[in-house]
């Protein structure tokens, strides 16, 4: 199976242990190629992040090799913090840059991969050798939502935005990932917060009552590198109309933030 040469390491256990183990066998001057998934994907920090422990990793072990993210779209989530982390840690836009970023300016989505040779084609038609490859695919709600027809044709689950539950079958509740959550990271704290209003709005509805305009929480926090992490928070509310969840207040960690604030965004991410 081509998973097992090309992880995704997208899910915690084999997947990631694989990813790990090809990272400690390449040699020092290996390229290492991360395939970013269009959006909405789960973890939106995530690819970024992972290159960046990966370039810590090269860094201290195998300072001749570097990271490559292809990415079929023109910004990501918290790129202004990941690129000034990149650049004070890893030399990017450099000559000796440790981590490179190309993304939808250049054409640079993948979008052929040859499993025999490690070698990738961008939109663009660049074709680029990998000796390690980190395809994370694009993404959908799961198997049991999908079988259970809970999915429209984007592959998501839509729903009622103030009580998650379904729109194609009343009775059932999704929430966090599968759900089509329109302005909401799909993120583990996200989904904390939608089953607490989920619930809410179930309780509320046994009850006979209306559920009320319900607001979430999400907070998300990316470790960059040593003593180098930085967080995005926000506080949400749902539309008036009910066709989105709006940010009412956010914050994020400064990008001229002081070493302590970056080191103490670490203990907090742990």
């Amino acid at each position: 199976e081509v998973a097992e040469k090309i992880p995704h390491a997208w899910k915690a256990g084999p997947q990631t242990a694989l990813l790990r183990s090809q990272l400690e066998a390449m040699k020092d001057g290996g390229t290492v190629v991360i395939a970013a998934p269009p959006n909405p994907f789960r973890c939106p920090p995530g690819p970024y992040e992972r290159a960046s422990q990966i370039a810590m990793y090269l860094q201290n072990n195998k300072p001749k090799s570097k990271v490559i993210i292809l990415d079929p779209k023109a910004k990501f989530s918290k790129q202004g913090l990941f690129v000034g982390a990149w650049k004070k840690l890893y030399g990017f836009g450099t000559e000796n840059a440790l981590i490179e970023w190309h993304g939808q300016q250049e054409e640079a989505g993948v979008v052929k991969v040859d499993p025999g040779s490690m070698t990738v084609t961008t939109a663009f038609g660049d074709e680029i050798k990998a000796d390690v490859l980190n395809l994370i695919p694009p993404q959908t709600a799961g198997s049991v939502a999908i079988g259970a027809g809970l999915t429209d044709e984007k592959g998501w689950c839509p729903i009622n935005l103030g009580t998650f539950e379904s729109k194609i079958h009343a009775g059932i509740h999704v929430l966090g990932d599968a759900s089509d959550a329109i302005g909401m990271p799909k993120s583990g704290y996200s989904a904390n917060s939608q089953a607490k209003v989920c619930a809410a709005a179930i309780a509320a509805m046994l009850n006979g009552q209306e559920p009320g305009t319900p607001s979430y929480v999400n907070t998300c926090y990316s470790i960059a590198g040593k003593d180098y992490a930085f967080s995005v928070a926000a506080v949400y509310r749902l539309a008036e109309d009910g066709s989105k969840i709006e940010a009412v207040s956010s914050g994020v960690t400064p990008a001229d933030a002081t070493a302590e604030q970056f080191r103490r965004d670490v203990a907090y991410a742990h």
